[in-house]
């Protein structure tokens, strides 16, 4: 099973972090990880016009990080007293030090609350959503107040049969096992009920029915859907038992997944399936290609994204490049 070695918990103390901090101690007692307990100093245009003495601001900016460090010492002193934490302070545009820290420090799991949205509907900033499009590792964005456990827990994976003749097929799939294998972390650790979802569709059903110019007989139309559908059944059945054999009958007996498998478009089902089930953390993986810089969502995770309120842990697959570069 897979296990978190190095955590890097993002914190404004003032903008309601305790979740994310609450978090990354619980895991980090269960994984015995390390924790790095890290904020970021941002440096507006008007830090310049201030400081136009370039040894003065370098100076400035120094006096404020370590005040900074200081105050986020004593709270998480405050409110997680037994976890030993280092604290650092990030100097630069919050998403892109972030970012570089995992790079160069092999953090296997970012943990952040979500930015405070309250004016916008959908749940997720600007800045959530770059660490959720280029971050390298797994990234855990909490819904602001969310320090409880999971009660249930939602691994989305795409069985689609138009993926699998592909290299974005082989790709997939091994995000598929990457998501259920997290799932089943999370589930167990936090004694969640787990869910796996997917959504299907038949590939030019439409057409064959309603089109202008089909003459395809609606029996011949069934005997195709059908077969998708079973294709797509045997496809999640199988990462079942692959998930099975790499977590271990043990783990899998006491999560108890349950399977649903809906037709329909994913960026409508998913969110339709988190809803249905009260989940309150998505497992889901967020890039379809590896290898290219810059190609760092896939449209379904984005759409998803974009509507659901709860928690998200976001995973990329292996081999994915971030366009985020360690140089200065």
């Amino acid at each position: 099973m897979r296990r978190f070695k190095k955590i890097l918990c993002v914190v404004e103390p003032d903008k309601n972090s305790e979740a994310a901090l609450a978090h990354a101690a619980q895991i980090a007692s269960d994984h015995q990880a390390d924790v790095t307990v890290a904020s970021v100093l941002r440096i507006s245009g008007a830090v310049h016009a201030f400081f136009q003495d370039k040894n003065e601001r370098v100076t400035g900016l120094a006096q404020s990080a370590d005040s900074k460090r200081s105050a986020i010492e004593k709270w998480v002193e405050q409110h997680e007293p037994k976890l030993r934490a280092d604290v650092q302070i990030y100097t630069g545009i919050g998403f892109i030090e972030v970012v570089r820290s995992v790079i160069e420090n092999q953090y296997d799991l970012v943990i952040k609350c979500a930015d405070d949205m309250e004016w916008l509907d959908r749940l997720f900033g600007s800045d959530d959503m770059h660490l959720l499009r280029k971050c390298p590792c797994p990234v855990l964005i909490l819904k602001p107040g969310k320090s409880s456990a999971f009660r249930n827990v939602l691994a989305t994976v795409d069985v689609k049969d138009d993926l699998f003749e592909s290299e974005d097929g082989r790709v997939q799939e091994e995000l598929n096992r990457k998501v259920l294998e997290y799932s089943v972390v999370f589930s167990v650790s936090e004694s969640s009920d787990m869910h796996i979802g997917s959504a299907w569709d038949a590939y030019a059903e439409d057409f064959m029915r309603y089109g202008a110019f089909s003459q395809v007989p609606d029996e011949k139309v069934d005997q195709y859907v059908g077969q998708i559908r079973r294709e797509c059944e045997e496809r999640l059945e199988s990462l079942v038992d692959e998930m099975t054999e790499s977590v271990g009958k043990d783990a899998v007996e006491y999560v108890r997944p349950m399977t649903h498998l809906v037709k329909g478009v994913p960026s409508k089902e998913i969110p339709l399936m988190v809803k249905e089930h009260d989940v309150d953390l998505v497992v889901m993986g967020t890039v379809a290609r590896t290898g290219i810089p810059g190609y760092i969502i896939g449209n379904t995770a984005e759409a998803i994204l974009e509507q659901v309120q709860c928690s998200v842990l976001a995973i990329k697959p292996d081999g994915f490049k971030s366009p985020v570069t360690l140089g200065r």
